[in-house]
């Protein structure tokens, strides 16, 4: 009954996605051909052909994203983050397609600007609101799931906690018992026997004497069995278990990015926003920042620096220069009233047009336009063995901006905002969605503005 009702709805999600899809290219078709002998010109053909390859490419991406996988514990802003991925991954395909087959002049753009804006309304909404109802319904209804549950320890008492603080889970605890209880252990194989029961959780490790003997018995009693055991690690939502032939291989992070298809999908975003603002501040805005720094005092106008980039490796970053040369510029960070600023520097630093050359860097694959922010070598060096975690902010290519900036940590640190700042760029690595990337941007803009 659990796997029927989960499959259930998937299949709701994706009979939705797949509505609403079609609805939106008839009506953007309608739009735009309604005073046109549509059905009489030679391009039938053409969008019969492209409404095939909208829908299947719709669901390979949705699949590829693991969009359905959020029916089980219903999380709206995970679904909504990963159909924002799907959204963009499918528009980027299409754009694609029609250029590499030379069949743009075939489509009209008014098609397309009507098809995916419709897209755009409705499907987001769709799986935000289904999954609101689906997890308020699920918190009303009666649980789905009589389980038992049987062991000890940690992993014991938190499923408890975990079953009575998500009722959108659907698992209704019918029964437990202590397996370091001799009694409750007995009481628990003839219990078996009555039990109306599909499912038995152990929350014990395999290397329990009695593992073997409840899996044993739940596959008399005819029961699925789940296991429940105490990894000695923190919580992680995102644990993946692979099989190398036989052997089991746990993955305790979750990487995003790791996956191929949103790499892919983050490059093309980086290329596309990176180009568009080159295009659009190279002619007017470099030319004065460069004048602006020459005219400033001796020295070069491009500031150039190490930095620990991706996976640790070393790379250089340029800005434009806002400071006098000096011999410290390696080892002590700018600090607020610093005398080594130019007044010319105070301006650009003050609207962070200093960072604009990193643009390039960022056309160019060193850094991407969201990511943790690169810092000095000296800095890496010093909070490496100081704080928790702090190497990991470098599996993620270096950012113009980051979710810590946005969060109000940049400028001077010291090892309290540090720590925020790590905890910031950890969440990002484990939590990217290109969702999160463009709320990054927004607020990033918006705090410019500001």
């Amino acid at each position: 009954m659990p796997a029927y009702h989960h499959r259930l709805s998937q299949f709701l999600v994706i009979l939705g996605d797949v509505f609403l899809l079609n609805a939106a290219f008839f009506l953007a078709a309608w739009q735009r051909f309604k005073d046109l002998p549509f059905f009489d010109t030679p391009y039938y053909d053409y969008y019969v052909q492209l409404w095939f390859i909208l829908n299947l490419l719709w669901l390979m991406l949705s699949f590829a994203f693991r969009t359905y996988s959020s029916a089980l514990k219903p999380e709206p802003r995970q679904s909504v983050a990963r159909t924002f991925n799907v959204f963009f991954g499918h528009l980027f395909v299409v754009l694609l397609l029609l250029v590499a087959l030379q069949r743009s002049e075939q489509y009209s753009r008014l098609f397309f600007i009507y098809f995916y804006g419709g897209v755009f309304i409705s499907i987001l909404p769709w799986h935000f609101f289904y999954l609101r109802f689906l997890r308020s319904f699920r918190r009303r209804a009666r649980p789905l799931r009589n389980v038992l549950l049987v062991g000890e320890g940690a992993p014991f008492d938190d499923f408890v906690q975990l079953v009575s603080r998500n009722p959108e889970l659907g698992i209704s605890i019918q029964r437990s018992f202590r397996s370091d209880r001799a009694e409750d252990f007995k009481a628990l194989e003839s219990y078996l026997k009555e039990s109306s029961s599909e499912e038995l959780f152990v929350a014990l490790n395999p290397a329990h004497e009695s593992f073997a003997k409840l899996y044993r018995l739940a596959d008399r009693n005819l029961m699925h069995f789940r296991a429940l055991p105490d990894l000695g690690m923190p919580p992680m939502k995102s644990l993946r278990i692979d099989f190398y032939d036989d052997l089991p291989v746990l993955s305790f992070r979750p990487e995003p990015l790791q996956q191929w298809h949103n790499r892919w999908l983050k490059r093309l975003a980086d290329i596309f926003f990176s180009l568009l603002l080159i295009l659009i501040s190279l002619p007017i805005l470099f030319p004065i920042l460069a004048i602006g720094v020459r005219l400033s005092g001796k020295g070069p106008i491009l500031f150039k620096q190490d930095r620990s980039g991706y996976r640790g490796e070393v790379f250089s970053i340029y800005k434009f220069r806002s400071m006098v040369v000096n011999a410290e510029s390696d080892i002590n960070q700018a600090k607020t009233g610093d005398s080594r600023i130019t007044p010319f520097g105070r301006w650009i630093r003050a609207w962070h047009l200093d960072e604009l050359p990193q643009l390039f860097q960022v056309l160019k694959g060193e850094m991407s336009l969201v990511g943790p922010r690169p810092h000095m070598l000296a800095h890496t060096e010093e909070y490496r063995d100081l704080v928790d975690r702090y190497m990991l902010r470098h599996l993620v290519k270096p950012g113009l901006t980051g979710l810590a900036q946005v969060q109000g940590y940049k400028g001077e640190h010291d090892l309290p905002s540090m720590e925020a700042r790590v905890r910031a760029d950890v969440y990002y690595l484990e939590n990217w969605s290109l969702w999160l990337d463009l709320s990054v941007i927004i607020r990033t803009l918006a705090a410019w503005r500001n």
